[in-house]
């Protein structure tokens, strides 16, 4: 199985993890994460997406909807409106017009470290790659918080390694944030140089982990002693749940 930068990830919270990811099969998606998803196939055209009218997902007539749509993305009637209003903002925002025009959605096989890799970047321009995000808040101040914690700038830099491999040449790296609530603003944000480099050195990082880990078939989880509890110096904590696809 091609390694993925989902996998990378999950190895960077622990082996346990990393190795769950690579092997388990994949979680039935979240309502944002489906949101986001339909998102994405609406701009993109990848795929149709479409709103149940009845009141659950679920039963003989939900069940008759989805073999007359096999080939859709089927949400609620209510998550599909929003869908569809958010990726109806995007397409407003002249801002990132220029950042969404290129090829989109293609996976790239590539070798890194030794391990095989593949990566898909929502649109690959003829010298950058745009990641199209879906958050619950696009607010410059709280959205960097936000992709840090998700790791979005080592996600840049992987699918950067993909481009490279393919002999795609990527100079700068653009991110698209649309918030999942009205009036839907947008937000472009230019991934800067420092912030890059952070993530190769956790992609390093991961990518090492995982080599170790599968070699030694060992994957341990975040610790395999006691560990002290007590309060950390800094209280703050930042929450907010994934959008993203």
């Amino acid at each position: 199985m091609p390694v993925r930068f989902s996998h990378l990830r999950a190895y960077g919270r622990s082996p346990a993890h990393g190795h769950h990811a690579r092997t388990a099969v994949e979680d039935d998606p979240t309502p944002s994460m489906e949101r986001g998803t339909a998102v994405h196939a609406i701009l993109f055209g990848t795929r149709k997406v479409c709103g149940y009218p009845g009141p659950t997902r679920r039963g003989k007539e939900y069940d008759a909807f989805c073999a007359a749509h096999p080939d859709a993305e089927i949400l609620t009637m209510t998550e599909y409106d929003k869908a569809r209003r958010m990726a109806d903002a995007v397409l407003a925002c002249k801002l990132a017009e220029p950042y969404l025009q290129g090829v989109q959605e293609e996976t790239l096989l590539f070798r890194w470290m030794g391990l095989e890799c593949r990566s898909t970047p929502d649109v690959r321009g003829p010298d950058f790659i745009t990641e199209l995000k879906t958050s619950k808040t696009s607010d410059p101040v709280q959205f960097v918080w936000h992709a840090k914690r998700m790791h979005y700038h080592v996600q840049m830099r992987f699918e950067q390694y993909g481009c490279a491999a393919n002999n795609y040449p990527v100079r700068d790296h653009w991110l698209v944030c649309v918030e999942s609530d009205a009036p839907h603003p947008v937000t472009v944000f230019h991934i800067e140089p420092e912030v890059l480099l952070e993530g190769e050195k956790l992609l390093t990082l991961w990518a090492e982990r995982l080599k170790n880990s599968e070699a030694s078939e060992a994957y341990p989880p975040y610790s395999d002693c006691v560990v002290p509890l007590v309060w950390p110096k800094d209280e703050y904590s930042f929450e907010m749940d994934g959008e993203a696809a």
